[in-house]
């Protein structure tokens, strides 16, 4: 069996029988592409083109407090001058939109005119100074709007470049600024941080003063050198105790009127030797007088006065000479026993019972008369024995005031672990907080440095290298583009609407169709035979054709002349191209 594919006639033929469905779709949808490209309204564009200048002065020198990038800093300011007061100042300003006004929201028109305005970067390859490889870099921008008017197209992207230019100087200006005043602010935050740590710090020395770190060296070696000089007290105290119980024991043994003399110079005698006399004297004066007589009587009297007074002295002398003895005993047992040897406690009580024993004494002998020493050796070892007292009492309040200083420097080395951790965070707080302020202070100046370069118009800058012109041609739509389109989906859907026609159609219109059915090729085919009328239907059809081919190249023609070139420029340029070959 001969191959029943499909070929190139058989095509021809479906065509032919299905001219119809791929004629209609075709004119209809050409002719509505036609359309589309004549009666669509052109735009026009306006451009400026915004160069982007590093700063003057190199960045190694002064640093810029603006740390963004190009790019970054474009699509913020974009955002900016696109805001609602903005585009509503330049829609009322000129006039723009009047018809869509009227019928549709203000969020509409805003939008509208948003997609009209377009911020696009220009990119450079480059080499990163930092690390020498290469990257893209932005060195300009173009600003471009959108209108059905060429000159409104030029004005309103010159007043968005104005604004674009405008909000750029305020954004770094702005960032500068504020940069240096929260530099400012931080700077005066932490300067008083530090006086107040400065306050405290000096508050807690004061209250501290014996505690702090480097003092405790001083106060060990203060302690050390008090206990030393408490060693030599007690070796003087010790010293001074024998010295005292040595004269004390001297002094009990001398009789302070031994040598007491008249005013003629005769020797005064004391009361015992008075009383010798007196008494031996008695025995004669009574064997002389009787017992009344005046002198028996004083002498008498005389007698019992000095035994009353020598018997009252006798008992104070030897109680003031066993306590002597008591005190000289217990030097000698210090020397060898502790304070809390048996002894030793028994013999401080009989010293304490000797000493209030003497002092009742004293207070009984009201009548004594007292007699001034004149013994030149009692009057010396009395003085010796005051001296010793006197420097006995400086020595114990010596003592005393020595051991209260030692408690006191025992208690501080107690306290001056905890001081010395309070006293070491303030003062790494006070050193951390220093620290920070002089780095914001060099920020500071480094601040106010870059907000001159600022103001200065010294740093990176955007410099408008061409301004927005009025655009003579519009930039859409593209009519050839839109024709080229339609007359491709135009074929394409008749030739589809063929392929679904002939799919769809069940009837037998070929001899291969016969030989798929029934598995033989037919023995003969008739051919169609045309009657009169078909053939004038025919003949119309074709006229009807022509004229439509006719009236496409008439159309095609005034759309070339009105949409791509003038025909008289045409014929011109074809006819100087044709005597050029």
């Amino acid at each position: 069996m001969e191959n029943q594919a499909p070929d190139i006639k058989d095509y021809l033929k479906i065509i032919k029988r299905r001219y119809k469905f791929l004629v209609v779709p075709f004119v209809l949808i050409s002719l509505f592409s036609i359309l589309l490209s004549v009666l669509l309204p052109p735009v026009y564009r306006s451009i400026a083109t915004i160069l982007i200048e590093e700063q003057e002065i190199p960045s190694d020198l002064v640093r810029s407090t603006v740390t963004t990038f190009a790019d970054q800093r474009i699509q913020v300011i974009s955002q900016r001058i696109m805001t609602r007061a903005n585009l509503t100042d330049i829609i009322n300003k000129f006039d723009l939109y009047p018809k869509e006004r009227q019928k549709q929201s203000e969020e509409r028109i805003l939008e509208k005119m948003r997609k009209s305005i377009k911020v696009e970067p220009i990119s450079a390859d480059v080499i990163d100074p930092r690390n020498g490889s290469p990257t893209k870099a932005t060195i300009a921008i173009t600003l471009t709007f959108d209108n059905k008017n060429p000159a409104i197209s030029q004005k309103v992207a010159n007043e968005l470049t104005s604004l674009f230019l405008k909000e750029n100087i305020k954004t770094r200006t702005e960032s500068a600024e504020n940069a240096t005043l929260f530099l400012n602010e931080e700077s005066r935050r932490l300067k008083e941080k530090i006086q107040q740590l400065q306050s405290e710090l000096a508050s807690f020395k004061g209250k501290n003063l014996n505690q702090l770190p480097q003092v405790n060296q001083l106060n060990q070696q203060e302690l050390t050198a008090l206990s030393n000089q408490l060693l030599s007290l007690d070796s003087q105290e010790r010293s001074l105790h024998e010295r005292q119980f040595y004269l004390e024991g001297e002094l009990a043994q001398i009789d302070p009127n031994a040598l007491m003399t008249n005013a003629a110079g005769n020797r005064v005698f004391d009361m015992k030797d008075r009383l010798k006399i007196l008494e031996s004297q008695y025995p004669s004066m009574l064997s002389a007088y009787s017992a009344n007589h005046p002198d028996v009587a004083k002498t008498k009297r005389e007698i019992d006065s000095l035994k009353k007074q020598i018997g009252n002295n006798t008992d104070v002398n030897a109680l003031n000479a066993e306590l002597t003895d008591a005190k000289a005993q217990l030097s000698l047992l210090l020397k060898k026993y502790s304070d809390k040897h048996p002894d030793v406690l028994k013999l401080n009580k009989i010293i304490a019972s000797l000493q209030q024993s003497m002092l009742a004494a004293k207070e009984n002998a009201l009548t004594n008369t007292v007699v001034e020493a004149d013994n030149p050796a009692y009057i010396t070892l009395k003085a010796q024995l005051e001296s010793i007292n006197a420097e006995m009492q400086s020595v114990a309040y010596t003592r005393t005031r020595i051991q209260k200083t030692m408690e006191s420097l025992r208690a501080d080395l107690r306290q001056a672990p905890l001081v010395e951790k309070d006293y070491a965070d303030l003062v790494q707080e006070l050193d951390n907080t220093a620290l920070r302020y002089r780095e914001v202070s060099a920020r500071e100046m480094e601040a106010e440095i870059a907000q001159q370069l600022e103001v200065e118009r010294k740093g990176e800058r955007f410099t408008l290298i061409d301004p927005p012109q009025e655009p003579l041609e519009p930039v859409s739509p593209n009519r050839m583009a839109i024709l080229f389109l339609g007359f491709v989906f135009a074929l394409a859907a008749g030739i589809g609407c063929v392929a679904l026609t002939e799919m769809l159609d069940a009837s037998v219109h070929s001899e291969k169709a016969i030989a798929a059915i029934v598995g033989a090729p037919p023995l003969a085919s008739i051919p169609y035979f045309e009657s009169q009328d078909e053939y004038q239907a025919l003949a119309i059809r074709r006229r009807f054709i022509m004229v439509g081919i006719m009236l496409a190249s008439v159309a095609t023609t005034i759309v070339f002349h009105f949409l791509v070139m003038p025909l008289d420029v045409f014929w011109y340029k074809l006819m100087r191209v044709i005597g050029t070959i």
